[in-house]
């Protein structure tokens, strides 16, 4: 049976916010370095975002994991089961991952226990090894730091250099990525009372430059995180590190390792490898490959099993990384995300009932600001739209925080942040364990497998995160903004482009007011810098006169204020003929984000215990939901012919910004957009019918077109006397299509089954021709996949595809689809001089 579910709160994806210098278009040459390179090679780089957390330190992890059965048959397992479709190991990891995002945005350092995001392709690189390059090599010296990253047997432990005030050495760690995507970065330093507060990183990618500050004083030996980027194969990306910096005379920058990606887990217990990927693993393991040398084995090793020892892991850690004769001890937190059995709710735990010296300064304080937020927050966005009330412990007369009088929760005990002093040692920081929710509870369980909740959730604890420095470090109170809306860029006969947008919502809940906003900008729709700033949270618009013509550019525009940056929304792109308007309008219309959409995982044994059975169950993982950067398939597509577009959200054409007339042709997304959330809404669907009454010519995918307007009585009339259109049936069993003889689509065969990195069509439609229209293509299973039409004059014309066309597989093939489209839209190709970019 088919599910579905309303967006009415902002959908907001949480993938990586990558921010680079989009003039940046070339691969650095390693063989130019023979000096330190002049620091304007980066041209206005992007930089991580300040607010409300800049110069705090937020260490965080998510509970359980994938675990070895040792000792015993090493054997791997969950330590808990699959509970009403999801597994808590799981949930607790990609909370933790949408949780790094927010906190990085408001400008924090960020110490995850378990990796952030999912990228199980690895490449780290020790400042011995290949693809590392110093620069001037006599600027820096050998190290010899006991604590470092690397083996046993390395003569040189790091590097160092003394700082200046303008750059003079800079380390350059040059992976080979094998294939392209996004990486989280991190870095391993050891921290000391002779580095700086500043140390400058940055991040080469596919946009361009993103710098990265970390204070080594405070933090380090260990992984630190630097954001998410995307690379493309093979090794023009890079991080630098640069000596340049505010510190005291005499003090210096280390470069010891960099990592790009989290890898496939590799320790071995005595039954082999996971297989899983490093973030699905219980934290011990991360932190054991992590540690480096000088460190003490207590620290994942004390004795015990691996699933106790994996309990106080994280905090011995948090403990060994943070330089405690730094700084105060509440400029940094610790922070865990777990679900509970059945007690309802978000509840904030804490210690002290059995052994007072395991409990922190002010953690019981910390503990309710956490549940108190993520109570206040869930509650206020309510059901609808969520799909069930989030339960009001408040209301309800329950407690929003925990001290067992049995135990002690290891994971968070104050005197353990010294692994060399068990239970000995006083604590450096307020640490907390989140329980976000009940996976014993259907409906709560439910809840947590909607990335509308896990959002929720990560946003309300960077919030909470705030509010504990504001009230025990006199940090500011300010909430980063929510994302701009409405967004549309356009451009004009007089060569210049115009973004517009909408200012965001502000309140308790979704974020602060915007003050301002940030228009990044990128070559290819997934790295994205050379950062323009807008001032004023009341402008909504911005031209820009430096757009080439028949050269695609891609926009993204995130609201700022005291609090940070708020996270990406979707972006838009135009590419621009060089003296006239597009005739073309790219429309994103898929903003569903709901349960429905949650991809199913399957494991075959080891789930809740080391003799467990296996199962499947849900997991919230954006990309494998709705990136919300489906325009760039689109994009590609229609570059690839080549022809000139404008592009905007399906918001900005219901508010009247956007005239679809204006346009010859429009493209629109509909993904799995559908019943609750609507494919097309009223003014959308009379829009189009005006459109295309007026001679347009219009290009709509998805798969639940059909199903929302013809099955579920949305509207039959315009999906058939419009769309031309027949619904035939909810799902083609097939990702197999291959076009009609005859048809504008003869001799293509496509597929479009799920990747790791593109949501599943679960249920294309089956559709059948009707007034007029012809079908163009067929399912392996038969039935209709794809249909045309075209008036009697040959002005007005339609295509529709029952499937997605993001997802067809092949950049290749969508492109040979789009050409075949364009070329029943608008004739032949134009001569090729008009192609050229100016």
């Amino acid at each position: 049976m088919k599910r579905h579910f309303a967006i009415t709160v902002l959908a907001i994806l949480m993938f990586a916010p990558l921010r680079a210098q989009e003039a940046f278009e070339t691969a650095l040459d390693s063989a130019a370095l023979t000096t330190a390179r002049s620091e304007t090679s980066y041209d206005n780089p992007a930089t991580q975002p300040s607010g409300a957390l800049s110069g705090r330190i937020v260490y965080t992890s998510g509970g359980h994991g994938w675990t070895s059965n040792s000792p015993g048959n090493g054997a791997w397992f969950t330590q808990r089961g699959i509970n009403n479709g999801m597994v808590e190991d799981l949930g607790n990891a990609d909370q933790l991952t949408l949780f790094a995002e927010y906190a990085f945005n408001a400008g924090a350092t960020v110490v995850p226990f378990r990796p952030v995001g999912r990228q199980p392709v690895e490449v780290v690189l020790d400042n011995d090894d290949p693809g590392v390059t110093f620069v001037p090599d006599a600027a820096w010296t050998a190290g010899t730091d006991a604590q470092y990253f690397g083996s046993p047997a390395d003569t040189v432990h790091d590097r160092v250099a003394v700082v200046a005030a303008t750059q003079t050495a800079v380390a350059r760690y040059a992976p080979n990525i094998p294939s392209a995507g996004f990486y989280p970065v991190y870095t391993w330093a050891r921290d000391g009372a002779d580095r700086v507060a500043d140390q400058l990183y940055r991040v080469v990618h596919t946009g361009g430059v993103t710098e990265v500050r970390v204070n080594h004083r405070r933090v380090g030996k260990g992984w630190v995180y630097l954001g998410t980027y995307h690379f493309d194969a093979g090794s023009a990306g890079c991080v630098e590190i640069s000596n340049r910096s505010s510190g005291t005379p005499g003090s210096v920058v280390v470069a010891d390792a960099i990592r790009f990606g989290n890898g496939m887990g590799d320790i071995d217990r005595g039954g082999g490898v996971s297989g899983k990927s490093r973030e699905d693993e219980a934290s011990l393991y991360w932190i054991e490959k992590g540690v480096g040398q000088g460190a003490p084995s207590a620290i994942y090793q004390r004795g015990l099993n691996n699933q106790d020892n994996n309990v106080s892991a994280p905090i011995y850690m948090t403990g060994w990384m943070n330089r405690e004769q730094e700084g105060p001890l509440t400029d940094r937190i610790y922070l865990s995300f777990h679900s509970n059995a059945f007690d309802p709710g978000s509840i904030g735990l804490f210690n002290g009932n059995n052994t007072p010296a395991s409990t922190t300064p002010n953690q019981e304080e910390w503990a309710e600001i956490v549940a108190a937020e993520l109570n206040t927050d869930l509650v206020a966005i309510g059901s609808p739209p969520l799909e069930n009330p989030w339960p009001d412990r408040v209301q309800l007369g329950l407690s929003l925080v925990l001290d067992r009088t049995d135990i002690e929760f290891g994971e968070i005990r104050g005197d353990r942040m010294d692994p060399t002093n068990v239970n000995g040692s006083q604590p450096e920081m307020d640490a907390t364990i989140i329980e976000v929710a009940a996976h014993g509870n259907p409906d709560e369980a439910e809840l947590m497998r909607d990335l509308r909740v896990r959002d929720g959730i990560a946003r309300a604890s960077q919030q909470a995160v705030i509010r504990y420095f504001n009230q025990f470090g006199g940090g500011p109170l300010v909430f980063p903004p929510a994302p701009p809306t409405h967004v549309e860029a356009r451009a004009a006969a007089d060569g210049t482009v115009t973004l517009k947008w909408q200012k965001p919502p502000f309140d308790g809940v979704v974020g602060g007011e915007a003050a301002g906003y940030v228009i990044y900008r990128s070559p290819n729709g997934y790295g994205f810098g050379n950062p323009t700033v807008v001032a004023g949270g009341d402008t909504t618009s911005h031209v820009f006169t430096d757009v080439r013509s028949n050269s695609t550019t891609y926009f993204r525009v995130v609201a700022t204020n005291a609090g940070g940056e708020s996270l990406p929304p979707e972006p838009v792109a135009v590419r621009r003929p060089p003296t006239e308007a597009s005739p073309r309008l790219i429309v994103n219309g898929f903003d569903r984000i709901d349960r429905g959409l949650s991809p199913t995982e399957f494991a075959a044994s080891g789930i809740g215990g080391p003799s467990g059975g296996g199962g499947s169950f849900n997991r919230v993982i954006p990309r494998q939901i709705n990136a919300r950067d489906y325009l760039v398939q689109h994009a590609q597509a229609i570059a690839a012919r080549p022809a000139t577009f404008d592009s905007c959200s399906n918001e900005a054409v219901v508010s009247g910004s956007v005239v679809l007339t204006d346009y010859d042709a429009v493209f629109w997304i509909c993904g799995e957009e559908s019943s609750e959330d609507e494919t097309l809404d009223d003014t959308e669907r009379a829009l189009l019918t005006t459109f295309l009454a007026g001679g347009g010519k219009l290009f709509i995918s998805g798969s639940e077109i059909g199903w929302d307007l013809e099955a579920l009585g949305g509207d039959a009339a315009f999906y058939q006397g419009e769309l031309r259109a027949d619904y035939v049936s909810d799902d083609a069993n097939s990702y197999a299509v291959d076009g009609d003889a005859g048809s504008i689509l003869e001799g293509i065969a496509i597929n479009f089954n799920p990747t790791t990195t593109m949501y599943d069509a679960q249920f294309p439609d089956v559709i059948s021709p009707i007034n007029g229209s012809v079908r163009i293509a067929r399912y392996g299973s038969g039935g209709g996949a794809a249909l045309a039409w075209e008036d009697t004059g040959g002005t007005s014309k339609t295509v529709v595809l029952g499937f997605p066309f993001e997802t067809i597989r092949g950049a290749d093939v969508r492109a040979d689809v789009m050409d075949r489209v364009l070329e029943f839209f608008d004739g032949p190709l134009p001569p090729p001089d008009s192609w050229k970019v100016k």
